[in-house]
């Protein structure tokens, strides 16, 4: 781990300091993290994403008046980088970020609380992206097409919410997410499956989705709030959403995943193949239905 500590706040636009300890929402309701009282700024508008030690992204949830990020209008997840300037409506909000070393002051003081925790545990992981997204954007308009993939995220978002899954990245076009192996944790993916699969015949936008389930490490920074999945099984469900669009398949699931949901009879063999970076050849399922 680095010895220096990064400090990110929101220079608000009234100027005041918000700083960014985690996740931060943004929007016209009240109980958003960063309230702006705008009429012209959706309910929740956006949501500031922290991804692992030292990243933040901004991703807009469909907003009617869209966000803008140094004057250009968002229709996917950006990362933010030191003095970048967002636009809500008439708000303007900078993302700075500031290294500390070790030795000054201010990061001596905090150093105890940014020890990295880390643990293995086995989880449930899912990445989706939205099938297309180049043509898409070149054939819709300049506001169809980030109101169409904001919408998505927000409502792909809040299915894994309500479901008990958690959001971990943001990617662009598409997102990662996982399940602890909890003992409800088969019915939330069921149902979280169920949910998309349904979002997934509206085709609007058309996107596909892959299931793993195996072993992570989870590492967290407690002044980020949030916790970051690494190794090989995360690796690999990556390198699986890519097998999916090989075998033209919008649902995938990993033998691993169907073996635990114990959905062998819900199932159909889409193909058996290798997966880039890994040695063995693997089974794929999708629905049968």
């Amino acid at each position: 781990m680095s010895n220096n500590l990064l400090q990110s706040w929101l220079r608000l636009p009234n100027g005041e300091r918000h700083d960014l300890n985690g996740t931060c929402s943004v929007g016209r309701a009240p109980d958003n993290a960063v309230a702006l009282p705008d009429n012209e700024v959706s309910r929740r508008h956006a949501v500031i994403q922290a991804q692992g030690e030292r990243e933040f992204w901004l991703v807009d949830l469909g907003s009617a008046n869209g966000t803008c990020v140094n004057g250009r209008r968002i229709s996917q997840s950006v990362r933010l980088h030191n003095g970048d300037i967002i636009r809500i409506a008439n708000n303007e909000l900078e993302f700075c970020t500031e290294i500390l070393s070790a030795m000054h002051p201010a990061g001596k003081q905090a150093m105890a609380s940014t020890m990295i925790q880390i643990r293995q545990a086995q989880c449930w992981l899912m990445v989706a992206d939205i099938i297309g997204s180049t043509k898409l954007a070149q054939t819709l308009s300049p506001s169809q097409y980030p109101r169409m993939t904001g919408t998505w995220f927000k409502n792909c978002r809040q299915v894994i919410d309500e479901c008990g899954g958690h959001m971990s990245k943001y990617l662009g076009d598409g997102f990662f997410c996982y399940w602890d192996d909890t003992e409800d944790g088969a019915i939330q993916v069921r149902q979280a499956v169920a949910k998309l699969y349904e979002a997934q015949s509206k085709a609007n936008p058309p996107f596909r989705l892959v299931l793993h389930f195996g072993a992570a490490a989870l590492g967290t920074v407690p002044t980020m709030n949030e916790l970051n999945l690494h190794g090989p099984e995360v690796n690999f469900v990556f390198r699986v959403e890519k097998v999916a669009s090989m075998l033209k398949q919008t649902v995938l699931f990993t033998e691993a995943a169907v073996n635990k949901m114990q959905a062998e009879n819900e199932v159909r063999l889409a193909g058996e193949c290798g997966v880039e970076g890994f040695s063995a050849k693997y089974k794929f399922f999708t629905p049968s239905h």
